[in-house]
């Protein structure tokens, strides 16, 4: 019996979260051999991508919680990795860099938190096209190829993308009504998530005024682009996350509503994991991946809307203040 580790994704709520388990122990048929495993998330709005391109380990002699702490179980000493813009022909190279020192450190965990290397791909420079397919190609140093993946790059979005509310329209929530959100998302985004985040600020005795703000997190995993939610769960949220304190005064600000996007890959992923859940599930959580020749991981595309100090309509802040679910919280 082999120990056997792998990375999995979970979906883009996390959209841009890789995490990692350990399975349980496989009977293994054929002899061991390099499996690469892969996160990546391009975008057309990014002037850099990053691919993390890493390797699944086995060892019969050594736990796998050990292995993970060497660097030398986790990296490929030499690999090329390129994307391809499928349309053209064109291979665009990737350079191994510490993501340590790009701001992208690794969560905590069951890994090596040094060297954290990822592919770096400056696009600024080598701009990729929206709704073009794009590859992702791992090589070997004799040029064989590894292992591929194959993604559709999503188009940025526009601010006029979201028409619902419209560009200078104010936020309103009202008790028994529902509050809508229509975007115009590219064809080939399957899969959103939706946040509204209240800024707003705190004023204590004593203490300098300070500002803050909660995310509301309003769907997650989300099919479609038109999404529709009653009114007083907004101010439901506000009470079950914020303190009811008398002697702290809060004072609403703005919005900002945030909608992130994932291609057809990430929606797949999430089908296929939750495949095999519920009550009559056999608790084994299918593996999803679309990179060939037994590769591991995701390889697709991501779009994110966001627009800033949105206002809200005049009942919306008056319900804030007086209104019978949020009157604790001290809203003037």
């Amino acid at each position: 019996m082999l120990k056997y580790m792998i990375f999995r994704i979970i979906s883009i709520g996390l959209l841009a979260t890789l995490f990692t388990s350990c399975s349980n122990d496989f009977d293994l048929t054929e002899p061991p051999r390099e499996i690469p495993v892969v996160y990546g998330l391009i975008s057309a709005a990014d002037t850099t991508q990053y691919i993390r391109v890493e390797k699944a380990f086995i060892d019969e002699n050594i736990p796998a919680n050990v292995l993970a702490m060497d660097p030398a179980n986790l990296y490929f000493e030499n690999l090329d990795v390129k994307i391809r813009h499928n349309r053209t022909g064109t291979e665009y190279n990737l350079t191994k860099v510490d993501g340590n020192t790009v701001g992208l450190q690794r969560s905590p965990g069951a890994f090596a938190q040094a060297p954290n290397f990822v592919y770096k791909l400056a696009s600024k420079t080598n701009p990729l096209t929206a709704k073009d397919e794009y590859t992702l190609i791992l090589r070997k140093p004799d040029g064989t190829t590894l292992s591929t993946a194959t993604t559709r790059l999503l188009a940025k979005y526009e601010n006029t993308d979201v028409t619902t509310p419209g560009v200078n329209s104010l936020i309103g929530f009202t008790y028994n009504g529902d509050f809508r959100i229509v975007w115009a998302a590219d064809e080939n985004a399957a899969i959103h998530d939706i946040q509204l985040i209240m800024h707003y600020v705190e004023e204590r005795p004593g203490m300098p005024v300070e500002r803050r703000s909660i995310t509301w997190h309003m769907a997650r995993n989300y099919d479609r682009s038109t999404f529709s939610i009653r009114g007083r769960e907004f101010y439901e949220f506000l009470a079950r996350n914020m303190d009811a304190n008398p002697n702290v005064a809060r004072y609403f600000e703005h919005f900002s509503l945030s909608i992130t996007s994932g291609g057809k890959e990430i929606r797949d992923y999430i089908s296929v994991g939750q495949a095999n859940t519920g009550i009559t599930s056999s608790g084994e959580i299918p593996t999803y991946s679309n990179l060939s020749n037994g590769g591991l991981g995701v390889f697709s595309s991501k779009s994110q809307f966001l627009r800033t100090n949105i206002g809200a309509t005049p009942p919306t802040i008056d319900s804030l203040k007086n209104g019978f679910i949020t009157k604790s919280l001290n809203f003037r």
